[in-house]
């Protein structure tokens, strides 16, 4: 047994589970008290569950903004981290609580867990169940974007919602060699997102991706700027691809790859109209540059960047240089805030992300 191991046997994940919870995205709520059979097959499995919906507010389309992630999940994401114990730890993103209960498990007493969440109610209700299972941890209501500089520095960060940047304050509050896993978005639109590895030295933190992975934002890094530049737009040029160009983008291989050596863009898809066949947008996040991908191989753009031909080129250049996964890639993150993605090591080919959540 590894000391992961033992601390997720020490830990009951059904203590920090609420009665009512939502099994699928856009499906109604499970609730304990009607189906408990189905509630503790849902809570005993290796599998994420969403306990909070729209921040907590009625009448919304049921978007999971709270979590308890995959047992399997946090395992690796600890296993990443490699905490010891004595140590002091910063998490961000407490939810129910479990992870941080896992954290002091393997800190000790002689270790220290500070825990940060966003949401008052999420908050409240995680320092209930902390107080019965861990009560050493200390929780923190407040932007986990700003760290927690009371108890700092910290020997280990880890982050269980998505970042769009790792947070400089987060840098700041560190000892030196200390060890940072974060799941990282290079933008809010992307979909799913790599798990960096990073250890600092001088200030800045540097490291590889460890696998593919899939969180909610940070809220301080959600999207909240403009809709895409292509709403309404005529082109300024029109070409037309050999093959579906949507797939340039979207294929599960190629597109975490682009969204690491293409900075600055977002994607998604839109039905013109009922019925109608879906195309592809991307838009620019530090300019009004767009392209339109259609299934039919029509290829709209509009704006000072060519994105298109910026995409095209990238993948060109990813499958010469043999498809690299995303975990051949890691991030250097500067003290200036910018995140250098690179492909084999800190001195291989390079891409400069600007390292900030103003999209738009």
């Amino acid at each position: 047994m590894t000391p992961i191991d033992n601390a997720f046997r020490a830990v009951e994940r059904t203590a920090f589970i609420p009665d009512r919870v939502w099994p699928r995205t856009g499906q109604p709520p499970l609730d304990r008290a009607e189906r408990p059979q189905e509630w503790a097959d849902l809570v005993d499995s290796d599998a994420s569950v969403v306990t909070q919906v729209d921040d907590g507010q009625d009448g919304g389309i049921g978007r999971p903004t709270s979590s308890s992630s995959a047992p399997g999940v946090m395992a690796r994401m600890l296993e990443a981290l490699d905490v010891r114990p004595g140590m002091r730890v910063l998490e961000i993103g407490t939810g129910t609580g479990y992870n941080a209960a896992i954290l002091a498990e393997l800190v000790g007493p002689a270790g220290m867990v500070t825990t940060v969440e966003v949401d008052s109610a999420v908050s409240r209700q995680a320092r209930t169940n902390l107080e019965a299972a861990a009560p050493a941890v200390r929780v923190v209501t407040g932007d986990g974007e700003q760290g927690h500089p009371p108890g700092a520095p910290y020997d280990r960060v880890i982050a269980t919602c998505s970042v769009t940047r790792i947070p400089p304050a987060w840098l700041t509050q560190v000892a030196e060699g200390a060890v940072m896993v974060a799941p990282w978005i290079p933008s809010p639109d992307m979909p799913g997102g790599v798990l960096a590895r990073l250890t600092v030295q001088d200030g800045s933190a540097s490291g590889r991706f460890v696998e593919h992975t899939s969180f909610m934002l940070l809220r301080a890094h959600r999207w909240d700027g403009e809709a895409p530049h292509d709403f309404g737009a005529d082109p300024d040029e029109e070409a037309r691809a050999n093959t579906d160009p949507r797939e340039t983008v979207l294929d599960e291989d190629a597109g975490p790859a682009l969204a690491l050596m293409v900075p600055g863009w977002r994607v998604g898809m839109r039905h013109p109209a009922p019925g109608a066949e879906h195309y592809v947008w991307v838009s620019a996040t530090g300019s009004a540059s767009w392209a339109r991908l259609h299934g039919d191989g029509r290829v709209e753009q509009g704006g000072p960047r060519r994105l298109w031909a910026e995409l095209v080129e990238a993948r060109q250049w990813w499958v010469e240089h043999g498809c690299p996964g995303v975990t051949d890639f890691g991030v250097t993150v500067d003290v200036d805030g910018r995140h250098r993605v690179w492909l084999g090591g800190p001195d291989g080919p390079s891409w400069t992300h600007p390292g900030t959540t103003a999209f738009g």
